[in-house]
This record gives C-alpha cells, structure tokens and sequence, in this order.
C-alpha cells in the first residue's frame, strides 16, 4: 500500500505497464553469460563513474552496476568471476595502427618472399650500384619471373640516425630507369625507396612505360616525377604518381596472410585492444574478412579505404560511387574513411616550418630540406630533382571529397607545415559548404602541431589523433630544431585539450600499448629526461583518449568506448588498479583477461588458473610468450 500511495499520480494503466516492461526486462536477462563482480568497474561514461559488477549476454553489455543487482541475471549457465577488487575497464581502441604493415614485418618470414610477393634487397654491405645491381639480378636468377610480371623489390636501408648518406646517393642520384633495365629487361620492376612505399618508388623502363602510358597526362599534370640532366623522366616517382603502383603491384594471398594475422591479433587482445582503426589495402581487408568468416577475427577493424587516392583521376566523377560509404559496413568490419593515407613524409620528411638542422635525424634530409610538403601547391618533389607540376591533387582531393560526403581520417599528418596548410583548407572549405562538409575529419598523429594552430583547430572542429610514441624521439628532435620545438611541438595532447580540441590515442607502431599510456603521463623520453612537462596529462583523461573518445573517432560512439548497458561487450580485466598505480609503472600492466563481442578471447595463465578458467577458442598465454613466436625481421 505504500508503494502505491507513493506513486498515487501515476495512473494504475501506466503503472502495469512499467511493471510489465520491467519484468520482462528482468527475464529476458536472467541468463546472463558473463558476470563480473566484487571488482572496480571504471565504465568511462560521461561521468567516469565506477561500479561494482557486470553482467554481459550475447554481444552486448546487460547489466552495470551494484553486485546484488548485476548477480540477479545470473543462470546455472553463466559464467560467474569474482574479481576480488581488481579493475575492469573497456575495450582499448587504438586509432592509428599499420596493422598489415606491421603483422607481415614480425611474422612475414613465415611466409618468405615468394608468398607475399615482396623481394627484399640487402643493403647492409652495399658499396655501389653495382652491389646494388648485382643482387637484383641474383635475385631475377633465383626466382625465374615470368616475362612481363610485375616485380616488387623493397630496398631494406636505414636512413635513421647513422644512416649512409653514400647508400641514399647510389638509390636517389645513380639508380635510375636505364639502370634497372641491365638487370631486368624482360619485367615491370618496381623498387621501395626506403621510404613508406605510398611516398616514393623507383621504377625500371618498362614499369614507367606501362604507367605513363596510362596516366601520362595525370602524372604530367599532378605529378610527381624526378627529372635526369635532360629532363627525362628517371623512374622515380614521389605521391600522387607513387600510389598509381599499388593497382599493378603483386599482392600476397588473402588465404596466406590470415593465418599471420590472427597471431598479430592474439597479442593485442593480451593487452586489452579490441578494436584498431588503420588503413588497409585490398588484399589485407579481404584476409580480416576471411578471419571473420571462420569466427577467427578478434578485433574491430575500422578501416580507411587507401587503394582509390592517385588512382582516381577524374575527381568529381570518380568519388561519386563512394559519397556514402563512410561508416558502412558492420560491427567488426567498418569504413572510417577515404583519404590520402599521408600528406607529408615521416621523420626528417615531415612538412615543417621550423628550421632544421640538415643531416641531424636522418641521411636523407638533403633531398628534402623542409619535408615532402604534399599540400604545398610550390612543392615538385625531391629538391634539384623534380619535375615540373601543375596542380596540386592533394587539395583537389581534399575539396572533392568534401563536396561528396567523404571523411577525411586515417591520414599521417606529422609537419606543424602540413597541419596550418590542412586547417587552411578546411577553413576555405566551411566557408564554401558549411561546417558539416567536413565533419568528423581528423589528422593522425601529432608528431609537431605549432601551438598557434590549438585554437584554430577546435573552432573548425577538427580531431586529433596523437602517438605518444613521438615523445621518445624529443632528444632527437630538439638536435635536428631546438628544445623549443621538441617541447612544445611534439605530441602537444593537454594544451589541445584545454584549447577545446578533441583528442585520441594512437600507437603508430608495434609496441605494448601500456608503455604508450605510460609514456603519455610521464613524458620521459628516450634519454631518460621529461620533454614537455606542461603536455603530461591525468589517467582518466588518458583512458579517456584510449575508449570513450577513441569511439568518436571510428564512428561508433554510440556502441563502443565505455561500460554502460546496451553498448557491444568488449572489457579488460587488469592485474592491478589503473587509477592508483604509480604511473611510472603502466608500462608493467598486465591485462588478466580481454572480452571481446561477449567472448573471452584472451586469459592469463594466472588468472586462468585462479579461476580454473579455460574458455573454449580463448588464449591462454602471456604477452611475451605471444610475441616470443615472431620470425620475421624487427
């Protein structure tokens, strides 16, 4: 009687119907198959509230709250944890890894050269070009290439602190189209520059006769190719003529790589990453797709479409097809964006305004002085080298994909250079179109943002995504600039923050991500000292980055990023309490267990033995017993 004088206004018809929605509610949760509780559940909500237990059925999470409450939907089925304190948090999201590029470095040698169709050329004794030429021909004797088949060789140099200016002379100034025709007469030959392949090839004559037979009007026009003294075409070829190779180029078989990429993906799902926004090629998104099909994808992959940048010619006709692709797709496979994959070069080749001292990070800087500043209309390429250009693809590109819908993401943008001339570019196109032509855009990774540009950005709207990564490098970078620079230029996240721009995490490399979340609350750098104190951010600002707001970034806000009922069920159990434990010490977390889409896809030995858990197809190993099977080169 009192709970009906309590709720004397509510009328009797309206409340048998709130007890019936409730009850029904109730039962059908009441099979919960994953309860956690007697734990510190940070669910990362709007409110970064905390709970005691979780309760998981099907995909989705069920139930977030008090244990008795949450312990009510369990069943004679359901798998029951005592958690005994430790924390819970969600699925870690990582928005800027080379996925492929990365599976096929530390387990390629699995498949060798022949299976992923890449011919590697050993620079380590390379004294001239005949060295140079030498092997290649060993190799063209050794594989016994069908005439006309295209060839891929990746050049393996290092051009990073120490590298040899000499080697970078024989690739960049001595090989060129004529030379790689005494080698391999009968073939299209395409060879890396030791350099991410999309910023630069060099070709043999009858790959730049294929080409510009076909494009010759494009690649005059956009570019970009080096010139010899004569001003002929030499073969090499920087973006947005590069990135037509990837149409030609031999691809690995999506049946071969699989089975590396599910060794890949069993090491993130032991530190607690279930969903990695990338960029992928073809072959490399049907090979996830297959893992998919077999119930052997472990990851949300949302990726960004790089195979169509360069290869489209005709703008305006060409990305009509794609103006609503953006978000499409399901919950484990999506489309986050179609962009250009780069607009500037990394390291010594980032797009800066800063005054560099040449020759202090790399071998390579001579050539490029300032960076490849794609988004410079000036820009031609190497210097003394390039070819004459007359428009600028990068900013056609920009304002085509605009005009139809088409998000920008997934983009290397690492020179403060590239960053003002992009945010210029965003600026003219709101003014055009309005500020939801550009909606949602985002540039990867932070690697020098001036900080005159923190305010700009958040007005217009733009995300960051930022490698803590780069904070390791600052030594480095404050020789090559200043310590002004390598202070206030690199990974700048909190004074973005407090200028209102939105940002997110990213590794841009193999590495535990703990260590990146460590990095980014200390800030200690490679020399052991810390670079950009005033940058050091919170822990909750920093799981913030890692889930909730990370969700934003790949378009499912709505279904990943946070604890809370009704969201896709994708949790990490951790062995120690993320909020108290020292932050010099992130870097030694150990998740105990990963759930991904309502499965445990991953437990630790201790964990598992504690609870005597061994859930069928999950993993039952540490991480550097996952990552002790690699065999290809580091």
């Amino acid at each position: 009687m009192r709970l009906l004088s309590r709720r004397k206004s509510v009328p009797m018809l309206q409340l048998i119907l709130l007890v019936a929605c409730s009850a029904s509610l109730l039962m059908g949760q009441g099979q919960a198959d994953i309860i956690l509780h007697n734990g510190k559940i940070l669910t990362v909500d709007s409110d970064f509230s905390t709970a005691e237990a979780v309760a998981v059925s099907g995909e989705q999470i069920a139930a977030v709250g008090a244990n008795q409450d949450v312990l009510r939907l369990a069943g004679p089925d359901t798998l029951v944890i005592d958690l005994k304190g430790k924390t819970v948090i969600p699925g870690l999201i990582d928005t800027h890894l080379h996925l492929h590029n990365y599976t096929e470095s530390v387990y390629g040698g699995e498949l060798g050269p022949e299976r992923m169709r890449q011919y590697p050329v050993d620079w380590r004794a390379v004294e001239s070009m005949e060295d140079v030429l030498t092997q290649i021909e060993g190799l063209m004797e050794k594989y016994q290439f069908r005439p006309g088949e295209w060839i891929y060789f990746q050049n393996q140099l290092q051009f990073r602190r120490g590298g040899s200016v000499e080697q970078v002379k024989i690739l960049y100034d001595e090989l060129n189209r004529w030379e790689l025709d005494k080698v391999t007469p009968d073939n299209p030959v395409a060879l890396s520059l030791g350099i991410p392949d999309f910023n630069g090839f060099l070709l043999n004559g009858k790959a730049m006769d294929i080409v510009m037979g076909k494009y010759g009007d494009f690649i005059q026009r956009y570019g970009r190719f080096w010139i010899d003294d004569a001003g002929r075409p030499d073969g090499h070829l920087e973006p947005p003529a590069s990135r037509l190779l990837f149409q030609y180029l031999p691809d690995p078989s999506p049946e071969d790589v699989a089975p590396v990429y599910k060794k890949y993906l069993e090491e993130l799902a032991a530190t607690g990453i279930t969903t990695v926004s990338t960029r992928l090629p073809r072959y490399s998104k049907e090979a996830y797709r297959l893992l998919e099909l077999r119930g052997e994808l472990t990851l949300r992959m949302a990726g960004g479409m790089q195979d169509y940048f360069g290869a489209i010619t005709d703008l305006e006709n060409g990305l009509k097809p794609f103006a609503n692709t953006t978000g499409s797709g399901d919950d484990k496979v999506w489309v986050t964006s179609m962009a250009p994959t780069a607009v500037d070069g990394g390291g010594t080749r980032a797009c800066s305004n800063q005054k560099k001292q040449l020759g202090a990070m790399e071998a390579i800087d001579n050539w490029w002085p300032t960076g490849q500043c794609h988004t410079d209309d000036e820009f031609r390429g190497a210097a003394g080298r390039a070819g004459p250009v007359q428009d600028n693809y990068f900013r056609d590109w920009m304002f085509a994909t605009a005009r139809h819908g088409i998000r920008f993401a997934n983009t290397h943008v690492a020179g403060d250079r590239s960053v003002g001339n992009l945010l210029d570019m965003i600026e003219e196109i709101q003014q055009e179109m309005g500020p939801s032509a550009t909606q949602g855009w985002a540039f990867d990774h932070c690697r020098y943002v001036d900080p005159v540009d923190f305010q700009r950005a958040a007005r217009l709207g733009v995300m960051f995504s930022c490698a803590p990564k780069y904070i390791e490098d600052s030594p480095n970078i404050a020789k090559a600039f200043n310590d002004r620079v390598a202070n206030n230029f690199v990974v700048p996240v909190k004074s973005m923050l407090d200028a209102g721009v939105k940002v997110v995490y990213e590794a841009d490399r193999d590495v535990n991500v703990w260590h990146e979340l460590e990095l980014l609350q200390t800030r200690v750098a490679s020399d052991g000292k810390v670079w950009g104190a005033q940058e050091r951010i919170d822990r909750t600002t920093a799981l913030n980055m890692i889930t909730r707001w990370a969700a934003e970034y790949v378009l499912k806000p709505d279904k990943l990023g946070s604890i809370e009922t009704g969201k896709l069920a994708d949790l990490v159990v951790l062995d120690r309490d993320y909020m108290t434990i020292p932050a010099e010490e992130l870097s030694e977390m150990q998740p105990q267990m990963t759930v991904f889409n309502g499965e445990v896809i991953f437990v630790h030995p201790q964990f598992a033995q504690e609870y005597s858990l061994r859930p069928s197809g999950a993993v039952i190993a540490t991480y550097e017993e996952l990552t002790a099977r690699r065999t290809g080169r580091r």
